[in-house]
């Protein structure tokens, strides 16, 4: 029923993104000019800033910076059209040299990929002969039709001047409106921010601001230093190029500037480019390879280390997303699409980011783990695979102390997530006992890496005993403080959680006086927990107790009224404390950050003396590595 409600709730939002992106779609002869124009403004945004903290007007730092930038566009968009009309009318000349390299590049008809080549052409013809020559009987071929030609009447001359000039002014016309919305846009920015504001409503100001403020931040940036970042590399490369002797090399760097605001492949979609062209005009093969070269060469120093430097990860999409987007908003709105796809990509991430009904979007769109590394450890034992979930506790462990921040950060997070399903009745017998077999196996290889010798003196020691509360989940958690326990050189043993509560109190009772720490996984072990304590307080007081109760928010006062009257210093809710309570009731120091301080498990130990009351004095104080 829940799940049925849910499909239910996701069916407008389906169907609203559907409407939407018919509406981006059928509506893109105006909405791709607006969006240009907020590229743009964006783009040069920073300019203008720049001029106004220099004490020039706004009308005037607009002014000049769009009339600068509308200029230089202007003149470069001349230069390569020049340019792209020579290439034009020369490939009829470079089409004997392609010819001659390609037959270069054809395999033989001795080669292997010639004769099966030859084999199928040989094929085609057999099967393309009529079915005379094939001995069958065809019958009498009808009489070919008289011919007929048609005649065209002169087209007029305002056809060809509309055929011409329409794609002209059609260009003319955008451009106008892209510059006039930009200046807009930095002419009253603030009443265009505030007026979103309003828009959206001012009670949501709160989440409308930080959201605005990122979003700027982040496009800006991105725009600004990929713009750099693009100029630079098309003119690296434009420059050499020249140098090399390669016609129309103003065109190929240009090209591969543009290209590089396409993610990823449009890098090398723009390096084809001059390689081709290279490979066209030379006679030989020198020039195309240090053409290839020069273009691999300048594009790896820009892709791989002055982008990441200038950009970096500021727009905070993942890599999937960005290739994503830039497929859909080409299939959108073309080749614009492309070029804009990375901005609204950050744009719909900021939004997710900040919007809690729009969370979604950062969840397919940024760059942030989906998944705590515990849930992704949980997620893999779920599926069963022990390889997987092995390298996971292997990347988490590096650079982590030592196994006890392993298990309170991710083991013991993850097996709380497992109990959660289980008591839900989420999780089948085989989930459970999968879960079970592989958690088990790696915390033996974790203690068995992380084993120490165990301290002087302390072999013949009664071993501190960790006791499960109930069931499997309380057993391993056990394991796993005897395994912490063991990397600290202290004596320990975990039991096993088949035999029943009653059958563990009469066992521990017949044992020397020694540590017993009872491990409890809430919420469903406090009930077996206090029972258990309870039972050793009565029966064999000798022993000294910790309650090792696994919880990741733990409200101490809280969790003492729900087990009866247990001292709060016998509670550790952390494997790392329980360890530190343990070490203090041996009479062992610790020199572990955060660890108790000499006094204050005091009641623990005058709660129940060794030896029937006689103290004994504490042993030298120990390094626990």
């Amino acid at each position: 029923m829940a799940r049925a409600i849910q499909k239910q709730n996701k069916l407008p939002l389906l169907i609203s993104c559907f409407l939407i992106a018919i509406v981006l779609y059928f509506a893109r002869e105006v909405l791709v000019p607006i969006a240009l124009a907020v590229f743009v403004a964006f783009v040069l945004a920073p300019i203008v800033r720049l001029l106004e903290r220099m004490k020039l007007p706004r009308v005037a730092a607009v002014a000049l910076t769009v009339g600068v930038a509308t200029v230089s566009v202007g003149a470069l968009g001349w230069l390569i059209e020049q340019q792209a009309v020579e290439v034009a009318n020369n490939l009829h000349d470079y089409k004997s040299n392609i010819l001659r390299k390609l037959s270069v590049l054809r395999p033989s008809k001795e080669s292997a990929f010639g004769k099966a080549g030859t084999a199928i052409q040989e094929l085609g013809k057999e099967m393309s002969k009529p079915e005379a020559e094939t001995g069958a009987v065809t019958p009498e071929a009808p009489k070919e039709p008289i011919g007929v030609r048609l005649v065209e009447e002169p087209t007029p001359p305002i056809t060809y001047a509309r055929d011409i000039l329409g794609p002209v002014l059609a260009r003319i016309a955008t451009a106008a409106m892209v510059i006039v919305f930009a200046i807009f846009m930095l002419l009253r920015r603030e009443d265009l921010r505030n007026r979103l504001i309003r828009l959206i409503g001012q009670r949501e100001m709160h989440i409308t601001t930080p959201a605005f403020d990122d979003a700027a931040q982040r496009l800006s940036r991105y725009l600004l230093t990929q713009s750099i970042v693009n100029a630079g590399v098309g003119t690296i490369v434009g420059v050499g190029l020249f140098l090399l002797g390669m016609p129309n090399a103003a065109l190929w760097g240009f090209i591969i500037a543009i290209l590089r605001f396409v993610p990823y492949v449009g890098t090398w979609i723009g390096a084809s480019f001059p390689i081709a062209m290279a490979l066209a005009t030379s006679d030989g093969w020198t020039e195309p390879l240090l053409v290839a070269g020069l273009v691999i060469g300048v594009e790896t120093l820009g892709g791989s280390f002055i982008e990441p430097m200038l950009v970096g990860s500021g727009t905070g999409l993942s890599p999937l997303a960005v290739l994503t987007s830039a497929v859909f908003w080409a299939w959108l709105w073309g080749p614009i699409g492309l070029i804009l796809s990375t901005p609204i990509a950050v744009c719909l991430s900021v939004l997710g980011r900040h919007v809690r009904s729009l969370a979604f979007l950062n969840v397919l769109l940024g760059d942030e783990p989906v998944l705590t590394p515990e849930a992704q450890f949980y997620q893999r034992l779920l599926a069963g695979d022990q390889e997987e979930s092995t390298r996971i506790v292997e990347e988490f462990a590096k650079g982590k102390e030592s196994i006890i921040e392993v298990y309170d950060s991710l083991l013991i997070p993850a097996l709380r997530l497992a109990e959660i399903d289980r008591h839900r009745g989420d999780l089948d017998e085989q989930q459970e006992q999968t879960i079970r077999d592989i958690l088990g196996a790696i915390i033996d290889d974790l203690g068995a890496q992380n084993e120490v010798p165990l301290i002087a003196g302390s072999e013949a020691a009664e071993p501190v005993v960790c006791v499960p509360a109930r069931d499997m989940a309380d057993e391993l958690s056990a394991r796993m403080l005897e395994k912490a326990l063991l990397s600290r050189g202290v004596k320990a043993e975990a039991l096993s959680s088949r035999h029943s509560a009653r059958e563990t109190v009469e066992q521990l009772t017949k044992r020397p006086a020694s540590v017993i720490c009872i491990c409890a996984l809430p919420p469903s072990a406090l009930l077996h927990t206090r029972v258990m304590w309870q039972q050793l307080r009565a029966l064999s007081p000798k022993h000294r107790i910790v309650i090792g109760l696994w919880d990741d928010t733990p409200e101490l006062e809280n969790v003492r009224e729900r087990l009866g009257r247990i001292p709060k210093e016998a509670i550790a809710t952390t494997t790392k404390r329980a360890v530190e309570s343990i070490l203090v009731l041996r009479g062992i120091s610790s020199d572990a950050e955060g660890a108790p301080p000499n006094g204050t498990l005091a009641t623990l130990r005058d709660e129940a003396p060794v030896d029937g009351g006689r103290k004994k004095a504490a042993p030298q104080a120990a390094k626990i590595p």
